[in-house]
């Protein structure tokens, strides 16, 4: 019986290990074939970048999405009527929060939620 077992055992990782020892071996890939450079009178090709969202949204998408969503600025009782209200809002809640924003920071996330939801300047 402990013959058998052994046996067992030695097929067993023979045939385990067998596949790793019988893979073919890969070759080394030839080397790349070198590119000439292009010239200085041919133009570069620069890559295609996505554009970056607006500098508002990214603050309103870090600093103001933990607690409401977009919800909050199409619902019809909207709490600002007119642009500098939505500036004061903004700017109470900035300073609520300790964010210690500056006027630019401000200025740009009120442009974001003006384009995107309020439209104040549109009505």
């Amino acid at each position: 019986m402990r013959t058998k077992t052994i046996v067992f055992t030695m097929l067993l990782w023979l045939g385990i290990s067998l596949p790793a020892w019988a893979s073919p071996r890969t070759e080394a890939m030839p080397p790349a074939q070198e590119v000439a450079s292009p010239s200085l009178n041919e133009p570069r090709q620069k890559p295609i970048m996505p554009p970056a969202p607006p500098r508002g949204q990214l603050l309103y998408e870090n600093h103001c999405m933990s607690c409401h969503e977009s919800v909050v600025h199409i619902r019809t009782q909207q709490q600002a009527k007119s642009l500098p209200e939505l500036h004061a809002r903004v700017l109470n809640w900035a300073a609520y929060l300790k964010l210690r924003w500056g006027t630019q920071e401000v200025e740009d996330v009120v442009r974001h939620l003006n384009n995107q939801y309020y439209k104040f300047e549109a009505r």
